[in-house]
């Protein structure tokens, strides 16, 4: 028999396995527990370490923009739009993601850091940042330093459990045709949930900054201070329910206290983290700037005015704050109101339609997006005379007599007054506009005789013979450029004058009526026959006078005179040939005599033995037109009792406000007649150099002054 020797095996029995696999199992449980305490730590610490950062980071963004905010609010004042178009206005930047608006206090939103801010055009922090300012608030964009800046809201809130910080815009924000002279660099926010369901282009640019999660309304915790270092509450600002109230207690406040406690869960423990801030704003006397209302109706603005030479009237006013245009609307005399423009930015408008002795008024409103404003208005009368820039050492005589001047009436007719004295050639111009469209010429009278002045087309006032002793432009009247003569039928030899090199364009024989239903007749004539009564010219009917007139006129540098008929025959009287002045003004025949001296011819009341020449010449009358308030003289007499002996008195309001020097023909020569006011407004008619067998009346003219 074999002996077997036993082989020892290898492994764990199964009484060893179920003594060992217990402890093996507890050991790796303990290590497990290590690892997940080892995690859970790590998870927890950084949670910890995120939420303070995210409280500081909070605090930090609170801190900034509070120092560069111009005031706190107790609820925003940049409206909201209740029209809810995401596209266009600001609705859903309320709280709710709609028009609800945001309250410091109590309210849809709780507790909320509500401020005003002032746009700027890049980043605040930025050194070549500046405001974004109001467009014509007062002024345009062009120099806008003055004017008030555009604002906007930055709200810091709660909402579900989380602190956001919002940026609130008005609609026309980006509105640089008409609200802001530049485009904000800030953007308006909305709530991220309302972002991330938006699919097109909407009002909002981005969502607004999550900033702390784990916040509660009852953590986020607000006081205020009326200095930066006052320990004392402010406690209205933070407490007071009426937002009116609030709102005032917050105008006062400098300085925020901060206090923000988050608390949340990571890795099944519970982490908290408490921060507290106080900022001042940098200018604590800024709560009252740019805050964000709606306009009202502007201001009336104050208008002012500016004469310039001759009838032009400028209009000013200046910027009227919240105005964005104007309306401006003028009346001449008793006419209707025109319009010279509408809602427009201008703020100034120069009238050039009125005529001496009109009255302007004109009426201005000021415009915005609430309305108009009540009138601004002005009134001004225009001059009846505008003096003459006196040229040449020529200067004004001295009263009684009138200073160099010259109007336009109200019948287009250009008249002259004034006595000058010491100068010599051109005495002075005219504006455009009272200058005759060619060369015309006038016989007046100088230093007791006759004198020639000539009046061009570039408006110079010339006097071609005379004495410097003195010279009088009273009764000179001429239509302007632009007017439409007609040309006189020539006879007997007469035409045109035909100029030598070198002269100026001569005015073509011609006559026309003025708005007063005058004839007015012109040009300069030569090379016919002389022979007295000879036909030179002639009128056609309507265009004659009621008599034969005795005219005075110059023929080569000498005072003469021609005649007018009632049949319409303009007559040589024996004079040279070499060139006659046809310078006229009368009323036609159909102005008949009768007792209405404004509208027809009245009886002259002679005096000292002046008496009707008689025949066929002219009756001496006066009349004057309702039009123009110019008196005119009409008559041949004779037989007074001395050459100076006085002719007649005129009544009150038939009268020029100076005594007058008017050159007419007496006896075949010069002569003159002085028309001088009375004390009463009455006037006498005075002769000087003529002589008692005839002298004529007809051609005087002037303007009745007050």
């Amino acid at each position: 028999m074999r002996l077997f020797k036993h082989q020892p095996q290898k492994g764990f029995t199964l009484v060893e396995m179920l003594v060992v696999a217990p402890i093996v199992i507890l050991a790796i449980g303990a290590f497990l527990t290590a690892i997940i305490a080892m995690t859970g730590e790590v998870l927890a610490s950084r949670a910890s370490n995120t939420l303070s950062y995210n409280v500081q980071d909070a605090l930090n963004r609170i801190e900034q923009d509070v120092k560069l905010s111009n005031s706190f609010l107790a609820t925003n004042n940049v409206t909201l739009d209740p029209t809810n178009n995401p596209t266009t206005t600001n609705h859903n930047q309320g709280y709710n993601d709609d028009a609800t608006a945001f309250t410091s206090i109590g309210g849809t939103s709780g507790t909320s850091l509500i401020l005003n801010m002032v746009a700027t055009t890049t980043n605040p922090i930025s050194t070549s940042s500046s405001y974004v300012f109001l467009k014509n608030k007062p002024n345009d964009c062009s120099n806008p330093q003055g004017n008030t800046p555009f604002t906007y809201n930055i709200v810091y809130y709660i909402k579900n459990s989380t602190l956001y910080r919002r940026v609130i815009m008005p609609n026309n924000y980006t509105d640089t045709a008409n609200t802001v002279c530049s485009t904000p660099w800030q953007q308006p926010s909305c709530s991220p949930t309302y972002m991330a369901a938006q699919s097109g282009s909407v009002f909002c640019k981005t969502s607004d900054i999550t900033l702390v999660s784990g916040v509660t309304a009852t953590n986020f915790n607000l006081q205020y201070f009326n200095g930066e270092d006052t320990t004392s509450v402010n406690t209205p600002a933070a407490t007071t329910t009426d937002p009116v109230a609030r709102g005032t207690a917050l105008q006062s406040a400098t300085t925020v206290g901060v206090s923000i406690d988050a608390q949340q869960t990571a890795a099944g423990r519970a982490i908290e983290r408490s921060a507290i801030l106080r900022v001042s704003r940098l200018d604590s006397n800024a709560s009252g700037v740019a805050t964000i209302t709606t306009d009202g109706a502007p201001a009336a603005p104050k208008v002012s005015s500016t004469l310039s030479e001759p009838t032009n009237v400028t209009f000013t006013w200046p910027k009227v704050t919240t105005a964005t245009g104007y309306t401006f609307e003028y009346q001449i005399g008793a006419g209707g109101w025109n319009t010279g423009f509408t809602n427009q930015p201008t703020q100034t408008f120069t009238v050039t339609t009125a005529t001496h002795q009109n009255v302007v008024n004109v009426r201005v409103t000021a415009i915005n997006a609430a309305g108009g404003s009540s009138y601004g208005t002005a009134t001004v009368t225009i001059p009846l005379w505008t003096p003459f820039a006196l040229q040449n050492t020529w200067t004004d005589y001295s009263p009684p007599f009138a200073s160099a001047a010259y109007t336009k009436t109200a019948a287009g007719l250009i008249m002259l007054k004034g006595m000058v004295k010491g100068g010599s050639g051109i005495i002075g111009y005219l504006p455009v506009g009272y200058r005759p469209a060619m060369s015309i010429m006038f016989e007046n009278s100088t230093n007791e005789t006759g004198g020639r002045v000539d009046i061009r087309s570039d408006g110079s006032i010339n006097m071609a013979v005379g004495s410097n002793a003195w010279y009088s432009l009273d009764g000179i009247a001429f239509m302007p450029a632009g007017t439409a003569f007609a040309a006189v039928t020539y006879a007997n030899g007469w035409g045109d004058y035909s100029p030598a090199s070198g002269d100026p364009a001569w005015q073509s024989g011609g006559y026309v009526y003025d708005g007063a239903g005058r004839v007015e007749l012109t040009g300069l004539i030569r090379a016919g026959t002389t022979t007295s009564g000879t036909t030179m010219a002639m009128l056609p009917p309507g265009y004659r006078p009621p008599e034969y007139m005795h005219i005075l006129n110059d023929v080569g540098n000498a005072p003469t005179h021609f005649s007018v008929d009632s049949t319409g025959n303009i007559l040589a009287k024996g004079y040279g040939n070499n060139y006659l002045s046809l310078q006229y003004t009368f009323f036609p025949s159909s102005r008949i005599a009768g007792s209405t001296c404004t509208t027809q011819w009245c009886a002259l009341p002679l005096q000292n033995s002046w008496t009707f020449y008689g025949g066929l010449y002219s009756v001496p009358q006066y009349t004057k037109s309702t039009i123009d308030n110019v008196v005119m003289l009409k008559g041949l007499i004779k037989g007074g009792s001395s050459p100076s002996a006085a002719i007649a008195t005129l009544p009150a309001g038939y009268c020029p406000a100076e005594k007058l020097l008017l050159a007419t023909a007496s006896n075949g020569v010069w002569s003159r007649l002085d028309v001088v006011r009375n004390a009463d407004g009455t006037c006498n008619l005075s002769p000087s150099g003529g002589s008692t067998t005839w002298l004529s009346l007809d051609n005087i003219h002037y303007i009745a002054e007050p």
